[in-house]
């Protein structure tokens, strides 16, 4: 994939920049909301109820933009044992491949299960129990973020893995540099 492409740039560039402001856009409501109730609650005695019910909305979107973007990173959890076990690079790409058909299988589950959640909140329109807040806000992350954008870069994944054993091309641009 040429670096000027557009698609380069969408999958490379722009959505891993996009990722990165929404983990922050995020992360700095729910942290201040975490210290306010917290304030609130051990300072002054004075809890809020309706806290935890605004808090998921961040708190999701961050983890699941978190996820999305760990699989763009290539930062995600994996257990390395292949690549300590298995010497031959070629026999080494081919577990990686393995595994990484696996992870996209799974990936792919929970798109659809992501999917399935979201129209079900569009359906029906479950709301929290204090402030009738929609959950449909902080749920659609599911499928949004970690479904589609995870699902996005372990299929890349898999593509430049594939790539590289069957047809012993180089390595596409690595997330993250």
């Amino acid at each position: 994939m040429k670096d000027s492409s557009f698609l380069y740039r969408l999958l490379y560039r722009w959505l891993p920049r996009f990722m990165r402001i929404v983990m922050i856009a995020a992360a700095v409501p729910l942290i201040l909301l975490i210290f306010a109730q917290v304030w609130l609650r051990y300072v002054f005695q004075l809890p809020l109820l309706w806290v935890e019910e605004v808090a998921i909305t961040p708190a999701f979107w961050m983890y699941m933009t978190g996820a999305a973007y760990a699989a763009y990173d290539k930062s995600h959890i994996r257990v390395g044992v292949i690549d300590i076990a298995v010497k031959d690079e070629k026999r080494r790409l081919t577990w990686r491949f393995i595994a990484s058909v696996i992870t996209l299988g799974f990936a792919m589950l929970f798109l659809v299960w992501g999917f399935n959640f979201f129209m079900q909140d569009l359906a029906f329109g479950p709301q929290t129990a204090t402030l009738r807040y929609p959950l449909i806000y902080a749920r659609s992350s599911f499928f949004l973020s970690a479904g589609i954008l995870g699902g996005i870069y372990f299929l890349l994944d898999t593509i430049d893995l594939a790539r590289q054993r069957f047809w012993h091309k180089p390595p596409l641009s690595a997330g993250g540099e």
